[in-house]
C-alpha cells in the first residue's frame, strides 16, 4: 500500500512533540542531566523542521524551503551535542554550531537561488554525517551500558542510511529545479524509518537515564558525601555480598579531633577528615576505604597478612602526620590511631574482626596515639615487622582473648 507521506509528515511532527515532551518532563524531575534540555530542543526543531517541510511541498517557497531543512539540520546537530554531553559530560558548542550552521548555508544558497534539487541533494548528504557522528558517541560510550547503546548506535545508522537512497535518486534524475517535492520510494521509506527510529531512540535514551539515575541514587546512598569514601552500611554490603578469603582490617581513628573541631573550627576539621579520606583512598587501593562516622574509617584489605596490613596503616600514619592544616589564623598537623586484626577464613563474621580491630584500636590511643596496633595471638608478629627505616616503629601487639 502506498504511504501517504504528508500523513508520515504530520505523524513524525506529533511523535517528535510528544518525545520532546518526555523528555523535558524527565529533567524537570531531576534537573541533572542538561542532555535531556539539548535533546528536547533538537527533537522540537526536527519536528518544526517535519511540519515546515510539509507546508513547503505545497507551496514550494524557496524562503519556507530554507527555514524547513535549517530547522531540520539544526536539530540534528543539538541532537548529536545531546549525545556528546550524555557520554562525556560536556557539550561541544564549536562541533555542534558548526553541524548546524555549515550544512544549512550550504543547502540555503541554491534553496534561495532556485535550485532545490542541489539543495534536497545536500541535506540528505549532510543529515546522514551528522547521525553517524551522533551514532560514533553512543559507540564510544558502550561501556556504561552495551546492549542499550549498540542498540542506539544502530537505530543511528539505519536512520543516516535512510537517506541516502534519496540524495542517490535525485543525482540520478539531474534535475537542479524541481517544481515540485520528490516524492518515491526513497522518501517514503526515508520518513517511515524516521519515525519509527525516533521511537526507538527515544524509549532507549530515556531508559539509559533512568539507569544512570538509578546508579547515581544508589552511589549518593552508598557513599560518603564529605569524603567519598564508601559509608559503613555500603562496607557491610560489600563484604556481604563480595567478601571471600582471609582479609585483614584496619580500623583508623584520628587523634583528639574534637580538640581541632573547637579550637580550629569545623571547616578545618572536614578538611582534616577529607585530607584523610583522599591518602587512605590512595593508600589502600587494593581494599575497601569507608569511613564509619564521625573521625572513624575503616580499610579491608583481602588477602593481606597482619605484616602488610601493619605496614600499610604504619604508611597511612606517617603521611597524614606529614600534611599540614590551619584553621582560625592557627596552623596544625595531626596524626591517626589504628587498630589492626585479620580474618584467617573468609570474612563471614566482620562483627568479631571488627571487635578484634576496636581493642586493638583502643589499645594505640591508651599507647600515646599516633600509633598503630595489631590484634593476634602471636608473639612472631612483633619479629616479622619492619618500619622502612629497619626499626619496628610505633607498633603494639595485642593479645587476642580467648575463652
Amino acid at each position: 500500500m502506498h504511504l501517504d507521506y504528508h500523513t508520515l509528515l504530520a505523524a513524525f511532527f506529533l511523535s517528535g512533540c510528544g518525545l520532546a515532551s518526555a523528555f523535558l518532563v524527565s529533567w524537570l524531575v531531576s534537573r541533572k542531566e542538561r542532555f535531556l534540555v539539548i535533546w528536547t530542543f533538537g527533537v522540537l526543531l526536527m519536528a518544526l523542521g517535519a511540519l515546515v517541510y510539509g507546508w513547503y511541498a505545497k507551496t514550494m517557497s524557496p524562503v519556507i524551503g530554507a527555514a524547513g531543512y535549517t530547522a531540520l539540520l539544526t536539530g540534528l546537530a543539538f541532537v548529536f551535542g545531546a549525545a556528546c554531553e550524555f557520554r562525556t559530560g560536556i557539550l561541544p558548542w564549536r562541533r555542534v554550531a558548526a553541524f548546524a550552521i555549515v550544512p544549512s548555508i550550504a543547502m540555503a544558497v541554491p534553496m534561495l537561488a532556485g535550485q532545490n534539487g542541489i539543495s534536497m541533494i545536500l541535506l540528505n548528504l549532510a543529515a546522514p554525517v551528522i547521525l553517524f557522528m551522533t551514532a560514533r558517541e553512543h559507540w564510544l560510550g558502550r561501556a556504561e551500558a552495551r546492549a542499550a547503546m549498540a542498540l542506539l548506535t544502530g537505530l543511528y545508522i539505519v536512520t543516516g542510511l535512510s537517506f541516502v537512497p534519496c540524495a542517490l535518486l535525485l543525482l540520478q534524475a539531474g534535475e537542479w529545479r524541481l517544481p515540485q517535492a520528490p516524492s518515491n520510494w526513497a522518501e517514503d521509506v526515508n520518513l517511515g524509518i524516521c519515525l519509527i527510529t525516533l521511537a526507538g531512540i527515544g524509549a532507549l535514551s530515556l531508559a539509559l537515564n533512568q539507569a544512570r539515575l538509578a546508579r547515581g541514587h544508589k552511589r549518593d546512598a552508598e557513599t560518603d558525601a564529605l569524603t567519598g569514601l564508601l559509608n559503613r552500611r555500603a562496607l557491610l554490603d560489600h563484604i556481604a555480598h563480595g567478601a571471600e578469603g582471609p582479609a585483614s582490617l584496619i580500623i583508623f581513628d584520628i587523634d583528639r579531633f574534637k580538640a581541632i573541631n573547637d579550637v580550629h573550627g569545623h571547616p578545618a576539621g572536614d578538611e582534616v577528615l577529607r585530607t584523610f579520606g583522599e591518602i587512605l583512598l590512595l593508600s589502600g587501593r587494593s581494599g575497601l576505604a569507608a569511613r564509619l562516622g564521625g573521625e572513624e574509617f575503616a580499610l579491608l584489605v583481602p588477602g593481606a597478612s597482619l605484616v602488610s596490613a601493619a605496614m600499610l596503616a604504619d604508611g597511612v600514619r606517617m603521611r597524614l602526620a606529614k600534611r599540614h592544616f590551619s584553621g582560625n589564623g592557627c596552623a596544625f598537623s595531626s596524626t591517626v590511631s589504628a587498630g589492626v586484626s585479620q580474618s584467617d577464613a573468609a570474612v563471614s563474621n566482620f562483627d568479631t574482626m571488627l571487635s578484634d580491630a576496636d581493642n586493638a584500636l583502643y589499645a594505640a590511643k591508651r599507647n600515646g596515639r599516633n600509633r598503630i596496633a595489631v590484634s593476634s595471638d602471636s608473639t612472631e608478629f612483633l619479629t616479622q615487622f619492619r618500619s622502612p627505616d629497619g626499626h619496628r616503629g610505633p607498633i603494639d601487639l595485642v593479645r587476642l582473648k580467648t575463652g
